[in-house]
């Protein structure tokens, strides 16, 4: 990848990273304004229940829940979107544009045809990327909450019972934005040669 494409790369990732950051940030602050008034009211034991004051922190809470949530399917969609864009070409170049008579689009393809075709074209196993294995942990957890309620699966995940649920956290949070960062960085690294002798027109 010639160093202007790549720089031009790095800084529109970094971009699509801050405003996920920025968001998630934005909600986190909202939702401790609203701890420190809860907190006001109960120290002044102004709630008439115990429940009430439960329920008043419950908002607060699900604003960072669905924030959380939202921020793990953009940064799921943002990587299935760059994947997309590294197996165009050997989409392309495989003719796998019709199936049964339809015409067909890379996005059509499944996650893992769309890992294998990056890694035949490339020349790159994604399992050896230091950051696959969070990629990897984000993608379930965003398929458990659209599908399961964020219930885990037991018979495909690490579960602690047969029902058991995933986990989330601010933390974690932006402990994910870093990992995509990193991956993709990682990824392109990967890759960059076939592009650069590719815009050199070598074979």
């Amino acid at each position: 990848m010639p160093f202007e494409r790549r720089m031009g790369s790095l800084i529109s990732l970094q971009i699509e990273l801050n405003i996920i950051e920025s968001f998630l940030k934005t909600v986190f602050e909202a939702a401790d304004i609203e701890y420190s008034k809860i907190k006001v009211i109960s120290d002044a034991r102004e709630f008439s229940h115990y429940d009430d004051e439960a329920n008043a922190y419950l908002i607060p809470l699900q604003w960072e829940e669905i924030a959380i949530k939202a921020t793990l399917g953009e940064l799921n969609a943002f990587i299935e979107w760059e994947l997309c864009n590294l197996a165009n070409k050997p989409f392309f170049e495989k003719g796998l544009t019709s199936k049964k008579g339809s015409f067909m689009m890379v996005h059509d393809l499944k996650f893992n045809e769309i890992i294998k075709l990056i890694e035949d074209y490339y020349k790159i196993k994604f399992v050896d990327l230091a950051s696959y294995k969070q990629i990897t942990i984000l993608r379930n957890k965003v398929n458990s909450f659209k599908h399961r309620k964020g219930f885990k699966n037991p018979r495909k995940d690490d579960c602690n019972g047969i029902v058991d649920k995933n986990k989330i956290s601010r933390k974690e949070a932006f402990r994910s934005i870093d990992s995509v960062g990193n991956f993709l960085k990682e990824l392109w690294d990967e890759t960059k040669q076939k592009k650069y002798e590719e815009d050199k027109g070598y074979k």
